[in-house]
């Protein structure tokens, strides 16, 4: 996967995208919003909402909204480790 095709830079903590996170996170829209754009958000969506049906999402939207608070957001969860 190029890393340039899904970086973003890190904007500050907005509420609005930070409710999006709170409500719609658990089905993966977060990632949609912070993408800006179908292409690049539909499969890290997808995963989210697969991850949420086995209950693992949960744990991955908390954490989510604890690296947004801390301007450490991801769209790709596999960079939160490298």
């Amino acid at each position: 996967m190029n890393k340039e095709e899904y970086s973003l830079a890190i904007e500050p903590v907005k509420p609005s995208f930070l409710l999006v996170l709170i409500f719609l996170g658990w089905f993966g829209i977060d990632k949609f919003v912070y993408s800006r754009s179908f292409k690049k958000g539909w499969k890290f969506a997808v995963v989210k909402l697969l991850y949420t049906c086995i209950g693992l999402g949960i744990i991955w939207n908390i954490f989510d909204i604890v690296q947004y608070c801390r301007h450490k957001y991801q769209l790709d969860f596999r960079e939160y480790f490298n």
